[in-house]
């Protein structure tokens, strides 16, 4: 678990991966030794990760069956794809879910995921993205006042990439896309060494490359540290012109992690995050938008492997099992 003055480090550090502590620390109106000393350890621990996303081409989410016994074998195949931005080991009616961005050959459709080869799964189901309503770096922990967190953002809370995002050919943007995907705090002074350009071109491209969605970047926390220890997929049916407007609503409370509309047997995948089981109960019985829903299924999460496209460890699990905590 975090303590207080670690989780107003982390939803600083969600609202702008790159702050300055300086920056924070006026924000938040703490001291910058205490904000440089605490926010460098929590990155240095791995509690916090700020990283890099690349989207390339066409989003599609993932669930699957898996065979008895195979559903790590099969979320760590999931995991170490490098189009994958997250997997999941779930609870209920599929036992993995992943997300996959891929950029198929010329002629090739960039709908189909061919998961054959992948271990353990027994059943899957393919449900490519059509627009996003909410990413995790729109996420926040909610523990910041309104006036802290406005003095960190710097523009809107979240943006919502096109389905299919063009990639630069560039060699200084692939660069720094290769570097900041591992370490997205790395200074412009360092980007520009390893890039072999200025620092004023370094800040320029990578504006450009985040203004067009090429990369994201978000600190990735994971829910449980913040107290948040029930996690859960939501797939959802609805009427076809009430996606936006149940996409929407669930997007604007900060329970939701995630929200998209996709193409498929549902129409709306949302994940949503809370304390305990009962508030999940709360949240689903007592959400205007529950009316509008034909059909629901609910996926706990139980372990992930994989958040914002940086693998994870995943305690409590050992031989695709979970392991009892003492």
């Amino acid at each position: 678990m975090l303590d207080p003055v670690e989780l107003r480090i982390a939803e600083a550090l969600q609202i702008d991966p790159r702050a300055s502590w300086r920056r924070i620390a006026r924000a938040l109106g703490e001291h910058e030794r205490l904000i440089a000393r605490r926010g460098t350890a929590l990155l240095v621990s791995g509690r916090v990760v700020v990283a890099g996303v690349r989207a390339r081409g066409t989003g599609i989410l993932l669930r699957a069956a898996c065979h008895p016994g195979a559903r790590l074998a099969a979320v760590e195949a999931l995991a170490a794809r490098r189009d994958a931005t997250f997997s999941y080991v779930l609870s209920g009616a599929y036992d993995v879910a992943a997300e996959i961005w891929r950029r198929p050959a010329p002629g090739q459709s960039p709908y189909t995921l061919d998961v054959s080869i992948t271990p353990g799964l027994a059943r899957a189901e393919t449900l490519p993205i059509l627009r996003y309503f909410r990413t995790i770096r729109g996420w926040r922990l909610g523990v910041l006042s309104q006036s802290e967190s406005s003095a960190l953002s710097g523009g809107p809370a979240d943006a919502f990439p096109e389905v299919s995002v063009p990639e630069s050919g560039s060699a200084v943007d692939q660069a720094i896309m290769d570097v900041l995907t591992a370490d997205a705090r790395m200074s412009a002074e360092e980007l520009a060494r390893r890039a072999g350009v200025s620092e004023s071109t370094v800040r320029r491209r990578l504006d450009v490359l985040r203004e067009t969605n090429q990369l994201s970047l978000r600190a990735i926390v994971e829910p449980a540290q913040a107290g948040l220890h029930t996690e859960a997929l939501l797939w959802l049916s609805t009427a076809p012109h009430l996606v936006g407007e149940v996409g929407r609503a669930i997007a604007a409370d900060g329970r939701a992690r995630y929200v998209a509309a996709v193409a498929g047997s549902c129409q709306i995948v949302a994940d949503i995050t809370v304390g305990e089981p009962h508030e999940l109960y709360t949240y689903l019985t007592e959400s205007s938008w529950a009316a509008q829903i034909h059909s629901m299924d609910i996926s706990l999460v139980a372990g992930a492997r994989k958040r914002g496209g940086q693998l994870l460890r995943m305690p409590g699990f050992s031989d695709g099992q979970p392991v009892a905590s003492s």
